[in-house]
């Protein structure tokens, strides 16, 4: 049996192959770590990343907590990641090209019909751990009986 980690780097190669929008926006993010119910990520901003300004553009980081929420939901061994019913994004600071970001999402609770993930964005400049976005959101996942 595939490990949690092998299992859900699996389902986001698999939705990167089959949705244009993940494959232009996540083309180069990593998944590092995953376990039942937590994900850990990370992702170099790059320009596709980035507003008329030149900061993470909000857009991607709402695209990164519902790409998150799924990888969560699809650590509990499934390859269905949900319908989304709720985004909730804070923005507290920005990122430019070149930074990295570190990419956390985690299960607040996984029931039969909606589950509930937490995500966190950071970054670290000058040796410390800053946060870029928080977000909460809640996914549809009671597939149809076959």
């Amino acid at each position: 049996m595939a490990s949690v980690l092998t299992h859900v780097q699996n389902v986001c190669q698999t939705q990167r192959a089959n949705s244009p929008i993940y494959a232009l926006l996540l083309a180069n993010v990593t998944i590092e770590d995953a376990s039942e119910g937590t994900i850990h990520a990370s992702l170099q901003v790059d320009k596709n990343h980035t507003n008329s300004k030149g900061s993470l553009h909000g857009t991607m980081s709402a695209c990164i907590i519902d790409w998150v929420a799924g990888m969560v939901i699809a650590s509990y061994g499934s390859t269905y990641t949900g319908v989304s019913t709720d985004i909730h994004v804070s923005y507290l600071t920005g990122a430019t090209e070149g930074e990295v970001l570190q990419i956390s999402g985690r299960s607040l609770k996984m029931g039969g019909t909606l589950a509930f993930v937490s995500v966190e964005i950071s970054k670290v400049k000058d040796g410390e751990k800053v946060v870029v976005a928080t977000g909460l959101h809640t996914k549809y996942v009671r597939q149809k009986s076959s």
